[in-house]
């Protein structure tokens, strides 16, 4: 072994085989693993020599402790945990940065790392390169280092494009797609970067990140899940704030997810210009629920995404999260940035989090709503929990077990009161002036004339572009798209004024009815379910709705602008036509809180499931609790 204090480039590959691509990129393969490696480090080597390529591990040294073998033993050993990493593999040579004036790495270090199979040993006291070498695998070739990423096989169908790693993450670059196929039929790879260890000392955990393909990323053009809609979009000049957000704090974007097209309902065998993704969950042939289907189902899907990013308007990511059983968050509306998102209904589209791990939540939230400070937190307020009985029992009662103990745990564990109470009849009892005392004739057809009227004109400069350089021809749309267009295009101006005017006085009353007067000095937690769970198979026509009304289950938290969380509970059995035996569908409980309040809410829910014992976690595959 030699040891150097610039760079070596150490002897000849001896990884199965390595192909360059476009743009610079190189793929290669060790032990049926595929690899791909991208951005070029200027990285001059040391000795005159004739090797020009080699597999590296980058170590980033803690000035605070001793590089020691046992030290060097338990570091490679963390990164050999991360999926990407592969001790045998990247050892020809090692990079030790961050090194302090005053450490040295001893003989016996040395030793250690020739014994594992380092060829060369290269010590960096940089902090600025400690900072910019992440720890990981890298290739080394032609006087460069290249930071290297896993390719795996998109085998559910969650992505419409994957993208290329961005190595730097305050690069201003634009983002660019990651045109590599997968080895499964009609599948793409996606490119995963490594996870340093633990024992970094500035290590962020760097979040792989699913991004549903309504959000705008500078570079790349929007699809919708629409051919037509694709054809005439540009790439975007800027990203999302959402996204660019979780970029700056450290995220990798892993590619774009499909959505339902247009982004209205849309079930599997509606689907014409996309494929529609696969739920992991029971038998592997329920529908993954739309809008935001692949960024959900891509959480639930694989370990090595941690984090789904959808939008939720009217149940859009809400569904997903039950049918694919993983947390979800739905922030406070007026708390988020949109811009940079595709909007349909901007007074209820909301930006989504899905992860498996409750915690992530926080993790993403953070970037998005900032917590409060100590400082300017309220003193701790008694809990009430709201039992919403328009909504509740759903017909399963196996999921109603599972739901009612939920509601007992929250209960005993918060030391909060339970209040059963009806939509309807506190409406019918203390109805605003001037409206009429049943709720449903008051309400009647303020979706369509709100929601559905405001679908069908986000949709107007999208439908000329596309007739103007198509001679006159119309895009194409899925039938639902076309119905909800034209119960849209129907609605007056007036009438949508109207209408606006009439959910606002239900959205004021709703406010004063579940979180002000009486209960203004209390943390008023509303608990629902999603939807019954029940199965839904993707070869089975499932009718979408065609008229819906403002009191549905799902158009409570957006007519608020409620924060709102999917808590996976369990799951309930079910005889599966697919597999001709017993398989499961995911159950979970959705808590809702007072608009702003998204930190309380997030704290109450995580205190529920820490004192109950309740995972805070779920799995991928089959079963979220195997």
């Amino acid at each position: 072994m030699v040891l150097i204090q610039t760079p070596v480039p150490p002897t000849a590959p001896f990884f199965d085989f390595c192909l360059p691509l476009r743009n610079g990129e190189l793929l290669f393969e060790w032990d049926s693993k595929r690899y791909v490696a991208f951005e070029s480090i200027p990285f001059e080597p040391g000795l005159n020599t004739d090797a020009r390529c080699s597999l590296v591990t980058v170590i980033a040294a803690n000035p605070d402790v001793p590089v020691t073998p046992s030290w060097l033993e338990s570091y490679l050993q963390d990164l050999d945990t991360c999926d990407v990493y592969c001790q045998e593999a990247f050892l020809d040579g090692v990079v030790i940065t961050n090194i302090s004036e005053h450490q040295n790495v001893s003989a016996e270090s040395l030793t250690f790392l020739d014994q594992a199979g380092a060829k060369w040993v290269d010590i960096r006291r940089e902090r600025q390169l400690a900072e910019y070498l992440s720890p990981g695998p890298y290739l080394y070739l032609d006087k460069t280092l290249r930071p290297v990423y896993r390719l795996y096989d998109d085998t559910q169908g969650t992505f419409l494009t994957g993208l290329k790693p961005k190595f730097t993450w305050a690069d201003p670059r634009s983002f660019s797609r990651l045109m590599t196929a997968g080895t499964s039929y009609d599948s793409l790879s996606i490119a995963v970067p490594p996870r340093a260890p633990e024992r970094v000392k500035w290590n962020r955990r760097r979040l792989r990140v699913a991004v549903k393909d309504l959000f705008r990323v500078k570079g790349l053009k929007t699809s919708l899940n629409n051919k037509s809609y694709y054809e005439i979009s540009t790439p975007s000049k800027s990203t999302a704030t959402v996204v660019e957000s979780l970029y700056r704090n450290g995220a990798h974007i892993l590619g774009m997810t499909k959505l339902s097209s247009m982004i209205a309902r849309e079930e599997p065998l509606d689907a014409v210009d996309f494929h529609t993704c696969f739920n992991p969950r029971g038998d592997g042939y329920q529908s993954p629920a739309g809008s935001s289907s692949g960024s959900a189902a891509a959480v639930a899907s694989y370990s090595w995404v941690d984090v789904g990013i959808g939008t939720d308007t009217s149940g859009s990511g809400r569904r997903p999260a039950m049918v694919n059983g993983v947390w979800e968050f739905r922030p406070s509306h007026d708390l988020i940035d949109p811009r940079g998102m595709v909007t349909t209904y901007p007074l209820f589209d909301t930006p989504c989090i899905f992860t498996r791990e409750f915690g992530l939540l926080k993790t993403v939230l953070r970037s998005w709503i900032p917590p409060v400070s100590a400082s300017e937190k309220q003193p701790a307020k008694q809990h009430e929990i709201i039992y919403l009985l328009d909504y509740l029992p759903v017909a399963n009662q196996q999921q109603m077990k599972l739901f009612d103990a939920f509601v007992e745990d929250a209960k005993v564990h918060l030391s909060a009161t339970v209040t059963k109470l009806s939509i309807r009849d506190s409406w019918n009892a203390s109805h605003p002036k001037d409206t009429t005392p049943a709720i449903d004739q008051y309400l009647h057809g303020v979706i369509t004339k709100t929601y559905y009227y405001t679908f069908y004109h986000s949709s107007d400069e999208f439908r000329k572009v596309y007739s103007e350089t198509h001679d006159g021809r119309p895009p194409f749309v899925i039938p639902f798209v076309h119905r909800r267009w034209a119960r849209g295009a129907a609605v007056t101006p007036e009438e949508n004024q109207e209408a606006t005017e009439r959910l606002e006085v239900y959205k004021n009353w709703l406010l004063e009815l579940l979180f002000g007067g009486s209960r203004e000095d209390k943390e008023v937690l509303v608990v629902l379910p999603v939807s019954n769970a029940t199965p839904n198979y993707r070869d089975v026509v499932s009718a979408s709705p065609e008229e819906q009304s403002a009191l549905d289950e799902l158009f409570f938290q957006p007519i608020l602008g409620s924060p709102d969380i999917v808590v996976p509970i369990g799951d309930v059995p079910y005889q599966s036509r697919i597999t001709e035996r017993v398989e499961y569908l995911p159950v979970v409980a959705n808590v809702v809180g007072a608009p702003g309040r998204d930190w309380d809410l997030l704290r109450a829910v995580g205190k529920v499931l820490k004192l109950s014992g309740r995972p805070l976690d779920v799995a991928t595959g089959s079963r979220i609790f195997p």
